[in-house]
């Protein structure tokens, strides 16, 4: 396993267990106070998304190739499908919303953070999937 699927398997893993806390959280909170005020506590949870090209750096002294121009190739390609498959998932449910509001109703301020996040989160597991796949695809990793 080379350096990017480690970084894809971190940030699925990391995701999901966000998203798996998070949910669990709301859900007994909703539960207990009929609200829920602690779901954006939760988002710190993903900080470890910013330590990735920390732990997944080059050591010193290793001779090892960590990416080639195939990686590189993997790489672009999982960002711009991801990029392709935000913008109709992100037009979809934004009339998708319009359509279930309805004209004369407005949106509640709550849906344009979560927006945000989810679109944030959506790119991210796309790129990271699409990597994934492109590997197991390719089926000859040399870098293991």
């Amino acid at each position: 396993m080379n350096r990017l699927q480690k970084i894809a398997w971190f940030n699925l893993i990391v995701i999901t267990t966000t998203i798996i806390v998070t949910t669990a959280a709301i859900t007994i909170e909703v539960h207990i106070r009929g609200y829920s005020t602690i779901g954006w506590l939760f988002i710190g949870l993903m900080a470890p998304l910013k330590l990735t090209p920390l732990l997944f750096r080059k050591r010193h002294g290793n001779d090892k190739v960590i990416s080639d121009e195939r990686d590189l190739y993997i790489k672009d390609r999982a960002f711009s499908f991801s990029n392709v498959i935000f913008w109709w998932t992100f037009i979809l449910s934004c009339f998708l919303l319009w359509w279930f509001v309805g004209p004369k109703n407005s949106v509640p301020t709550l849906v344009l953070p979560l927006l945000a996040v989810g679109s944030a989160l959506f790119i991210e597991i796309v790129c990271s999937i699409s990597i994934l796949v492109q590997y197991a695809k390719d089926g000859n990793n040399k870098n293991e």
